[in-house]
């Protein structure tokens, strides 16, 4: 059987009767395609599709989770993210408990403070590796990959001193480093304040010297913010945070290092560092200590990509600036101390714009454009311009644009099996141009010949004749394991070998949002005809290979483990929904279902019956662990459904299901059929506040009657949010079922926990930061949700104001609670009294999930938003209150 594709909306509709994995060919039309490449298009016979893969709803969602109520209705909420660094401040002094040891320990500060015979006897005491100093444990939580499914790459960097080192930048998942040409990955900046690395940037004079920017500002909205630049001046070993780029505490606007989307170092000399962000050009003439924006970009939004040509002549910088608002490139002269940047080229209804210099011929520069303009080419191609004479202005020529008479030249920021879908001849398919410039949008110049020229947008594509016509290179719809030309969706970067010659050497790598991936011929042959775009490649094809070996950095919504603890999947964003098994181990997960994942579950009494989803109410099931797919979402077509939407198995009745939308529902037949299970709560009936779009549901174990579910905003930020609403008539509720509700406070309820042995024990958690009044992120209630009291720990034992998105609660220990948050997990041993820092040995990073399995060994699992998943086996309750003092 083919694997699934990778997006869930290929067309947009679902073709059916195709023959899965056979090669014998069909013809469509004009066009011959192999039913096996028919087959990748095609979904299981009868299921839904979901939209295509969107990354603004995606940012929107991660954004909306964690933002304050006071900037509810702002028209441009920002995210105030230097609270994470005061928060791991706070942290510091916690009190730690390790669940893998079962052991209570200092915090760190008092680690690394103490002498070196007070740390002997800790390690005699309790076996555990603690040096004054550091903050190390060991026997901590267990790594589970994927290490081969991968994650949005923002950043690549090779070495050019030592070609097999290479970095790379995972958004929420820090920087990574390979010794071995990109064979296998290791983290190497798990603990700084901020891990959603955006940029890298290493210096041409000493390559031991890196620089890390944090933040993604492509959206128009604001959700991955960072906190500006870190320098390492030891290949990565340690690193430090650049102080003059720190987010100001409590600024209103956007900070200058909010978003860093480039960073170059000066070829003059290493103290000359250039930033593009949020704002502007930011310039440090003494290696980062301090910097002055030199070119102001605040009204359109920013600069997202540099440029520097090497010492020879002048030498010059250019940067290109504009992202949802009219764009722009700049030039000036790198050796000069006094700079103003004059504008080089602009053209109506130029957007997001990223730059190349030929190696070879450093006067000539390329420029890729999306366009600003309404219709078919929004957000898509603009043009591809170039100059000759080192970006002068009037030297600039349109080399491609939307207007070309060839169809295949204007497709390089948008998918192009949408935009042939009808031409190909695919069943049932019209021709979409779905747009993605302001997302994913790369060039680079061969560097040996100044006019060969990649692109990578959705896919990749290459010009040997200066842009001016275009070949796709690399197809994301294809089985990965059956096609060579198969890379990932959604290109960020594309780097050549530093040893890169066209002949001997021709090896070019590229990352993107399933990884990084290598072609050993940048030369080979790219497709021009129709045949090739629609899935039968040339003769002599490009051929790629995934280099992501251990490269652990799935961004995971929801997971579940099945009871024995060796098998588990989760769904991820933009790489489907996935599983894993300690035989097979973390290289070699299974893709089981494509697209962007959501909520998954499986019948404890039927593990071969699981549960998956994508986006919104797009909700399927599998009765053959996981082969086969099938849509579960037959009578849930009204009202509105969160981007990921939450569902739960009835842990008394694994054939009931409830989800919610702006209402509930309740399946009774394992998701065969919904029915409506409460009245709406839209304006209508909530006419002074709506309750928003359900967030979080949790059903008592020992009462199938009792249901609590949580509220996020809805989509306009304006309404809504906060609310429980509850029912303890859950197994026969209808349509007219009136839910009484309650608001412990603004913002988003996250997750919601019943007490295993008691309904009347709830917990809540809430993902928004706080605000004036509007505070507190555990909520606990013990009279089935009518009242909730704030349970956020006390004096030091106290959660910091960082977003907490999952709650759960030992079944066999109602006492032991554990907490998913933005910066890792906390342990309770007291129902929620105190708090600890639980030593995890994973790095500041969002956990999602956290799920135990129902089996032996008992074991927790935790689903991470960035660095995969992890698992602990838990300790019996009778030795858990051991401490280290």
């Amino acid at each position: 059987m083919a694997s699934p594709i990778r997006y869930t909306a290929f067309f947009g509709v679902v073709m059916t009767s195709v023959l899965i994995g056979c090669s014998r060919e069909r013809h469509f039309g004009h066009v011959h395609v192999t039913e096996k490449v028919i087959a990748e298009v095609a979904r299981n016979e009868g299921q839904r599709f979901s939209e295509h893969d969107n990354p603004s709803r995606q940012a929107e969602f991660f954004a909306s989770k964690r933002l304050p109520p006071s900037e509810f209705g702002r028209e441009n909420p920002t995210l105030p993210v230097e609270r994470y660094a005061i928060a791991i401040n706070s942290l510091d002094g916690m009190a730690q408990y390790s669940t893998a040891l079962r052991r209570r320990f200092p915090s760190k500060r008092a680690i690394r403070t103490m002498s070196l015979s007070h740390a002997a006897g800790l390690n005699n005491a309790v076996g555990a590796f603690i040096q004054p100093g550091t903050t190390k444990l060991l026997g901590t939580w267990v790594p589970l990959g994927p290490g081969n499914v991968g994650g949005r790459i923002r950043a690549l960097l090779i070495d050019p001193k030592s070609p097999d080192t290479m970095y790379l930048a995972a958004a929420s998942g820090g920087v990574w480093k390979s010794t071995d040409a990109g064979g296998n990955w290791s983290p190497i900046a798990d603990k700084l304040v901020n891990i959603d690395v955006n940029a890298l940037a290493i210096d041409p004079h000493d390559s031991k010297v890196l620089y890390a920017g944090t933040g993604e500002g492509y959206f128009n909205f604001d959700a991955a913010r960072g906190d500006g630049i870190f320098k390492s001046s030891d290949a990565g070993l340690s690193w430090a945070h650049l102080t003059a780029t720190k987010n100001p505490v409590g600024f209103s606007g956007e900070p200058d290092f909010a978003h860093v989307q480039k960073i170059v170092v000066s070829t003059v000399g290493s103290s000359r560092i250039y930033a593009a962000t949020g704002t502007g050009i930011q310039r440090s003439l003494n290696g980062g200590q301090t910097w002055t924006r030199v070119l102001d970009a605040t009204k359109v939004s920013g600069c997202t990509d540099l440029a520097t040509q090497a010492v020879s002549g002048v030498p010059y910088v250019f940067a290109s600036c504009g992202n949802f608002a009219q764009g722009a490139i700049y030039r000036e002269r790198d050796t000069s101390d006094v700079q103003t940047w004059p504008r080089m080229f602009q053209t109506t209804n130029m957007g997001r714009t990223s730059l190349a210099i030929a190696p070879s011929q450093q006067n000539v520069i390329y420029a890729l454009s999306a366009s600003l303009a309404s219709g078919t080419f929004k957000d898509g191609l603009l043009g591809v311009f170039r100059s000759t004479a080192n970006g002068d202005p009037n030297s600039w020529t349109t080399q491609t644009a939307n207007t070309d008479s060839t169809k295949l030249n204007t497709v390089l920021l948008s998918n192009p099996a949408n935009a042939f879908g009808e031409d190909c001849g695919f069943p049932d398919a019209k021709n979409q141009f779905l747009n993605q410039g302001w997302y994913d949008n790369t060039i680079t110049v061969d560097p040996k010949s100044p006019d060969i020229v990649w692109v990578g947008g959705i896919d990749l594509f290459r010009s040997d004749d200066a842009g001016k016509n275009w070949g796709v290179a690399s197809y994301w719809w294809m089985d990965p394991g059956a096609y060579p030309q198969y890379v990932h969706a959604d290109q960020h970067n594309l780097v050549f070998h530093p040893q890169y010659d066209g002949v001997s050497n021709r090896t070019l790598f590229v990352s993107n949002d399933g990884g990084v991936f290598v072609t050993n011929d940048a030369r080979a042959t790219v497709g021009n005809t129709l045949d090739a775009v629609c899935g039968s490649p040339v003769d002599g094809a490009v051929g790629w290979t995934r280099k992501s070996g251990k490269l652990s950095v799935t961004q995971f919504y929801w997971g579940s483990a099945f009871p024995d603890g060796a098998r588990y999947f989760g769904g991820t964003q933009d790489n489907g929904t996935v599983m894993g098994n300690d035989q097979d181990g973390a290289d070699k997960w299974l893709t089981i279902q494509g697209g962007d994942g959501g909520y998954v579950a499986l019948d404890p009494n039927d593990t071969n019956t699981l549960y998956a989803a994508f986006t919104q109410s797009n909700f399927t099931k599998s009765i053959d662990g996981g082969k086969k797919f099938t849509a579960a979402n037959d009578g849930l077509s009204d009202g509105r459904f969160l981007f990921i939407t939450p569902f739960v198995l009835d842990p008394s009745s694994s054939n009931r299901l409830w989800t919610g939308g702006d209402r509930m529902y309740r399946s009774d037949v394992g998701a065969a059929h919904w029915v409506l299970a409460s009245n709406p709560f839209d304006s209508e009936h909530y006419p002074s506040d709506n309750s928003g779009v359900m967030s979080a549901i949790a059903v008592a174990a020992t009462d199938p009657n009792t249901v609590l579910a949580g509220f996020a905003p809805s989509t306009a930020l304006a309404a809504g949010g906060g609310w429980i609403h509850s029912t303890s008539e859950g197994t026969t509720s209808s349509a007219s079922t009136v839910w009484p509700r309650v608001r412990p406070r603004l913002g988003w309820v996250s997750s919601i926990a019943i007490d295993p042995t008691n309904p009347s024990i709830a917990y809540a958690t809430y993902s928004s930061f706080n605000s004036a009044s509007n505070s507190g992120h555990v909520w606990k209630s013990v009279d089935r949700g009518a009242t909730w009291t704030v349970w956020d720990g006390s004096g030091g034992n106290t959660i910091p104001d960082i977003p907490v998105h999952v709650i759960v609660i030992d079944p066999t220990d109602s006492r032991r609670l554990f907490l998913g948050t933005d910066l890792g997990v906390f342990t309770s041993l007291d129902g929620g009294l105190n708090w600890n820092l639980e030593n995890t040995g994973f790095p500041n990073v969002i956990t999602e999930s956290l799920v135990f399995n129902s089996g032996n060994p008992r074991r927790l699992f935790a689903f991470t938003h960035g660095r995969g998943v992890w698992r602990v086996d838990l300790a019996p309750t009778n030795i858990l209150n051991g401490a280290v003092k």
